[in-house]
This record gives structure tokens, sequence and C-alpha cells, in this order.
């Protein structure tokens, strides 16, 4: 008995086969162990990089009072509050306060309490301390050029 074109596909069609449920929930189960171990990496890389912004924003506060000293030809004054808001104070000639964005457990120190910034693009040595959990920063003032340096 000779079968029709279409019958053959038909029957082709029927010995393919496909995924068992089991094979289908083993590599779901190793996705899953994938994606698992991947995350705690991820929010480590996501907490290192909001430890390095937060650096970069305390320099940048540095640098931005060296700039108003220079610029306005007037010492500039630096402090941090000293009430429980962390606040940058910047006096002389602009009178100015830049929030530090602290989280819950960082802890932020300078010394000596405050810094002079002078027209001549120079500064009073200071290092200012940045503590998150276990990993510590610190940011000195170079003496001659007023940049802050990352340690």
């Amino acid at each position: 008995m000779a079968m029709s074109g279409c019958h053959r596909k038909n029957l082709a069609l029927a010995n393919t086969r496909g995924f068992s449920l089991f094979e289908i929930l083993a590599v779901m189960v190793i996705l899953g162990l994938m994606v698992g171990t991947a995350i705690p990496t991820v929010g480590r890389i996501y907490d290192n990089l909001k430890f390095r912004r937060q650096i970069r924003a305390f320099s940048s506060v540095l640098r931005y009072a060296k700039l108003v000293a220079v610029t306005r030809r007037e010492p500039v004054s630096l402090k941090l509050s000293e009430d429980e808001e962390c606040v940058f104070q910047l006096t002389g000639p602009v009178e100015e306060s830049r929030d530090c964005n602290l989280g819950e457990e960082d802890v932020l120190s300078l010394e000596p309490g405050e810094i002079f910034f002078y027209p001549e693009g120079t500064a009073t040595p200071a290092l200012l301390t940045f503590a998150r959990g276990e990993r510590v920063r610190r940011i000195r003032l170079d003496l001659l050029s007023a940049r802050p340096v990352v340690e």
C-alpha cells in the first residue's frame, strides 16, 4: 500500500521527539543555580561602585572649595557640620552647604576640624576619612597643591 506525500509528513513529525519534562526541569535547576551564585557578586560590584562614587563626591567638594578660593581670590573655609546631619559647610566668599549623602553605616571624619583653602592654590593639610562597614578610604589634602589624594 502506497502512502501519500502528506501522510508521510505527518508520520515524520510524529516520530520527532521534544524535550521531556525532566529535561526541562533539569535545565531550569541549572539556570537557577547559576543565577543564585551570580546575584551576590553583582551586589558586591554595586556596593563597590557606590563606595567609589561617594569618595569621588568628597574629592569633588574639596576641589570645589579650592576653585572658589583661587577664582574669588579670598580664603575659603570648609568643615563638617556638628549636628547629626552630615553637611560640608563652606564659608568665605561663598556661604554654602553641601550634603554628604551618607548611608546609615557610613562614618566620615575630618582632621583637623576645619580646612582653609588660600587664593594661591594652597591649603592647610587635612585628612578626610570615610568608612563603610569594614572598608576605609582616606583622602589626604596635599599641602602645596591642595589636591585631594585618595589613599
